[in-house]
């Protein structure tokens, strides 16, 4: 913390700094340091000649290459005479509308530590992207501290500040920098953090490696919970030992029975709210990889909240780090579906275009949860509203940050703080075991937080589904997703209750259908037939509104008729994952179908009686539940004070 003397001096708290990858994590590079600029640059020293365009083929070939950008103290080694090096990006850049938005600071400082002759330039932008200069400075000889106040007041609906540096003559050295702002802490900076991990022994203790060799945490991370419910367990990791050493008593496993994400995240929820010894608590996934820095900074930022807020991080993909999964994540309450914020996309990659290229990420964006991939909480918030749903997995995140909106809790997803997780696509679990979740859980939120009677679109969509999933062959996620509605139907006791015993009884339940058991080996199945006539003379497309109609009762019919005999012995196809949509796949008889990731296949075979069985499921339990809506909305939300609270889940953990 520094001071500025005035009349009325001004306190100033540190919230961010610049920071660099490290050494090996050159993929990610674009998420700190913007590798080229389309206008002319001009000279540090005012005359006519153009500064070096920083680009990635510079980077990458033999004048510069990372080892002439970063230093090993954590700025820039010395950049030659012309080199225009832009801080406008996610992990460096400063996301001032948030800050205006919701927090108690009024202006930002930025505080650079500069070695030789350069041009630093700071940008602002608006909602629009439409960045101007806000300021410059030049710095000449050698260690040079320059700062640049900066007001907070023109960012309502969105903008960032940066800065650029231009080497002068002699050349310059990005020592170290860091943002600053006019206030302090509404509340103590201090957290725990709780890890679920289930049989990831190897991403877990990388993790806690990280967490505990971090300098900048060491002040304010409390107590680290890892919620191991797999029986291939951290402990036995080489790393662990080590990682537990340097984080001492501040490390405390905890084993229980497979619950999840939401026993697991709600056991480390239940133990911060007991030990109420740090003011926030952040749920971790263990498949990441984290950035310390953003650790910090969703702690800083939740401290100087006007209000308790939920803060999250954005999720990066895991296999291409410059390329942003989600930036912030919403839900259609009419449809009752999450998905990208309206105006929004998910996947953008920030190698092809950085931050100041894309005006869609300078709107501040007001979300509805955060994914629980990583999520700070105020440990009063948690005591107030209670734990996690016990539902396993899906839609938890969600449900948990629509609860905290009904006691007057805001969430904010803050960019400049994420991790690099899985992304969705490199997973299927509409097809598999999670297909039960998925269902159970969208219906259960929908009782306890849609606005529309009978959910809005909830009902039709899910009965949509039904008909996808049967006339496609994938009998066993249709028999699971009808049993999700069973369950529904029960009452709330069942929450509790199958939290332990659903998951592997849908395990079981695999070895019944053949489209749900994958097989690595090529020779596993019969060689598909080549002789026959092509399903499709053109390439294949989804019946649109005229057309859905017709082809639904169409497909249907055919589908009511024998299999094929040769389709019984050979597959008539091999699919991809890519194209095996519901409308390609009612169209055989058979076919070898590969999973999302691409580690096997399995088996589809159209089965009439299996078709007629589960279409008549489907209306059946559709219709009942249309018609006890309300009557299960009320046992739902009257059970769930209860259903949520820490002694409800005392009794599950076995306390």
């Amino acid at each position: 913390m520094s001071t500025e003397t005035s009349q009325t001096p001004t306190v100033w708290t540190q919230v961010s700094r610049i920071v660099f990858p490290p050494a090996g994590e050159e993929d990610t590079l674009p998420l700190y340091v913007d590798f080229g600029r389309a206008a002319p640059v001009e000279s540090p020293d005012g005359g006519g000649r153009r500064g070096q365009r920083l680009d990635a083929d510079a980077v990458a070939g033999s004048k510069i290459d990372r080892s002439d950008l970063i230093a090993e103290d954590g700025g820039t080694r010395t950049l030659p005479p012309g080199l225009r090096l832009s801080l406008g990006t996610v992990f460096n850049a400063f996301p001032a509308s948030y800050w205006r938005q919701w927090t108690v600071a009024t202006k930002v400082r930025l505080v650079l530590t500069i070695e030789g002759s350069a041009n630093v330039m700071v940008y602002k932008s608006n909602a629009e992207g439409r960045a101007q200069r806000a300021a410059s400075k030049r710095t000449k000889g050698s260690e040079n501290q320059i700062s640049f106040v900066l007001p907070l007041d023109s960012f309502t609906d969105g903008g960032w500040y940066w800065f650029d540096l231009v080497a002068g003559e002699e050349g310059a050295r990005l020592v170290s920098g860091h943002w600053e702002v006019n206030a302090e802490p509404v509340r103590p900076i201090s957290l725990s953090i709780g890890i679920t991990t289930f049989n990831r022994p190897d991403y877990c203790a990388r993790t806690l490696m990280v967490l505990a060799t971090s300098e900048n945490l060491k002040p304010i991370l409390k107590r680290v919970y890892v919620v191991d419910q797999g029986n291939k367990n951290v402990k036995d990791d080489e790393l662990y030992p080590e990682a537990a050493e340097l984080l001492g008593d501040r490390l405390k496993m905890i084993y229980q029975g497979n619950m999840g994400g939401s026993g697991g995240f709600s056991r480390g929820m239940y133990e911060a709210v007991k030990a109420n010894e740090a003011e926030f608590h952040m749920v971790l996934d263990d498949d990441v990889t984290v950035e310390p820095e953003s650790i910090e900074r969703l702690a800083v930022f939740g401290a100087f909240c006007r209000n308790r807020t939920l803060v999250g991080g954005q999720m990066f993909d895991l296999n291409e780090k410059s390329v942003a999964q989600s930036f912030g994540e919403g839900i259609n309450k009419w449809r009752w579906l999450w998905g990208a914020l309206e105006g929004t996309e998910n996947r953008v990659d920030l190698g092809a275009a950085n931050l100041r290229s894309r005006s869609v990420l300078h709107r501040r964006l007001d979300v509805d949860y955060n994914g629980w991939w990583m999520e700070l909480m105020p440990v009063s918030v948690i005591a107030e509203l209670g734990l996690s749903l016990p539902i396993f997995i899906k839609w938890d995140d969600l449900e948990y940050g629509l609860r905290a909106a009904e006691i007057g809790v805001p969430t904010v997803t803050l960019p400049g703080a994420g991790l690099w997780h899985i992304a969705w696509g490199d997973k299927d679990d509409s097809r598999d075991w999670q297909a039960y979740f998925h269902e159970h859980n969208r219906i259960l939120t929908a009782l306890l937080h849609s606005p529309y009677e009978r959910g809005g679109r909830l009902i039709y969509e899910l009965s949509t589904l039904d008909v996808k999933h049967s006339v496609s062959a994938e009998y066993y996620a249709q028999t699971i997703r009808l049993m999700a509605i069973e369950d529904i139907l029960s009452g709330p006791e069942h929450l509790h209750e199958t939290i332990l015993s659903r998951m592997p009884k849908l395990r079981e339940l695999t070895k019944q259908f053949s489209d749900a058991q994958y097989r690595p080996d090529p020779d596993a199945y019969p060689a598909v037939s080549r002789t026959g006539k092509p399903k499709f003379k053109t390439r294949p497309k989804a019946p649109n509104m005229v057309t859905l109609a017709p082809w639904t009762v169409k497909t249907i019919v055919r589908q009511l008729l024998p299999a094929s005999e040769k389709a019984k012995e050979r597959p008539e196809a091999s699919i991809s994952h890519a194209n095996s949509k519901y409308f390609v796949l009612s169209q055989y008889d058979s076919a070898l179908v590969t999973k999302a990731d691409g580690s096997g296949a399995a088996w589809y075979r159209r089965d009439p009686k299996q078709l007629r069985h589960l279409l008549a499921r489907s209306v059946a339990a559709r219709a009942e539940l249309a018609a006890n809506w309300d009557k299960l909305r009320k046992q739902y939300q009257d059970a769930l004070p209860q259903v949520v609270s820490l002694e409800a889940w005392e009794k599950t953990f076995g306390i």
